[in-house]
């Protein structure tokens, strides 16, 4: 048994026979897609503290990356979130002393991301006991190369049960709002579509190009789904993405619906909540959707180990092209051009979408019903 796991073992034993803490901090990074992927994690942890006051203390992102906090206000299992401004270094430091200081917990709860290394956590664990807390809990499952993995939910919930926070994984339960499922059905109907009528939600974005797959291949494959299923099809994404969806997608298919304004996050929930199926990248978007219960279409880099982002839905169609380089990890493949992604041809995705999206039939959303029993924002 190596050292990691003899630590974890005794650190299952220590949690059972010590006193329920009072304060207890949850520190998680990253951005919409790391924050959806880790609510069941959230809610297991309210479960098992249940009397206790509970904290998210998360990192707080430059640029148009959406922040931990505007996913977890909309939720009700924190008591408080603390946020940092990351990568500025000393300044780092300091806020994140400071932000530990005024929780005054007394069990940190680490859930690192699926890169991480032993080193990190350890980095971590020294650093949060410099800040005055004794009992710090953090794990990292073992990785196999070209092995398929947990994906993140089911991975973080497996990383809880090793530091002592048992129970099944629970469901997201991601309450709906009334107002954003109005400003959202709006924004629909300024496009032609009704948010109740069968539709498909589009992201081709992501944070780094090796998430992409080229948009121009989506412009054939919509153009020939939206032929075959008289569906509309309804473009997501930051700004920038949208103006990439003009030069690059609308001139080889002009029927993609793109909302007028930008979306705000409860907004973009409501809208796959009610849509019929999403399919894009590898993206926040695609977590949303999962989370909400709408069905995926996914085409998939290989830059992450297989399965570790796969979307967590079912039914779900994950496109993805494994190659001797696999898990990678780069922000832009120079040596193999992309290949993970330019080895999924149009064919490739179309033979296997349009069939998936006749499974599952018109799936139509009635907005009222979805909403009827829901508190209003």
């Amino acid at each position: 048994m190596d050292a990691l796991e003899s630590g974890c073992l005794g650190g299952r034993l220590q949690l059972a026979q010590a006193a329920a803490p009072r304060r207890v901090l949850v520190f998680r990074t990253g951005h919409l897609g790391d924050t959806v992927c880790a609510i069941p994690a959230f809610r297991l942890v309210r479960r098992c503290f249940a009397g206790a006051e509970l904290t998210l203390l998360c990192d707080r992102p430059q640029g148009a990356k959406v922040a931990a906090a505007e996913v977890i206000r909309r939720l009700d299992f924190f008591d408080r979130i603390r946020t940092y401004a990351s990568h500025r270094g000393p300044w780092t430091a300091w806020k994140l002393w400071r932000a530990v200081r005024q929780a005054r917990p007394d069990l940190v709860i680490l859930l690192p991301q699926v890169r991480e290394s032993p080193e990190d956590v350890g980095r971590k664990t020294r650093f949060f006991r410099r800040c005055g807390v004794a009992d710090v809990r953090g794990h990292l499952l073992p990785v196999s190369a070209h092995e398929w993995q947990p994906n993140e939910p089911q991975r973080l919930v497996q990383m809880l049960h090793r530091i002592g926070v048992r129970g099944d994984k629970p469901g997201y339960a991601i309450p709906g709002e009334v107002v954003s499922r109005e400003s959202g059905a709006a924004k629909l109907r300024a496009v032609g579509v009704e948010a109740g009528a069968p539709y498909l939600v589009f992201c081709g974005g992501g944070k780094v190009a090796t998430q992409r797959w080229p948009l121009d291949r989506y412009a054939t494959v919509l153009a020939r789904v939206a032929a075959a299923l008289q569906w509309p099809v309804v473009g997501l994404g930051s700004p920038s993405e949208v103006e990439n969806y003009r030069r690059l997608i609308l001139p080889r298919f002009p029927a993609l619906k793109l909302l007028p304004g930008a979306l705000k996050v409860p907004e973009i929930f409501e809208l796959c909540r009610l849509a019929t199926v999403y399919l894009g990248n590898d993206t926040g978007p695609m977590h949303v959707a999962a989370a909400v219960g709408c069905p995926v279409i996914a085409v998939v880099s290989a830059r992450n180990p297989p399965g570790a982002w796969d979307p967590d839905v079912e039914p779900r169609l994950v496109f993805r092209n494994r190659t001797a380089c696999e898990d990678c990890f780069l922000d832009d493949c120079v040596t193999q051009q992309h290949r993970c992604l330019t080895g999924i041809t149009v064919e490739w995705v179309e033979a296997g979408v349009i069939p998936f999206l006749r499974s599952l039939g018109p799936r139509r959303r009635d907005p009222d019903s979805i909403c009827a029993a829901l508190p209003d924002s």
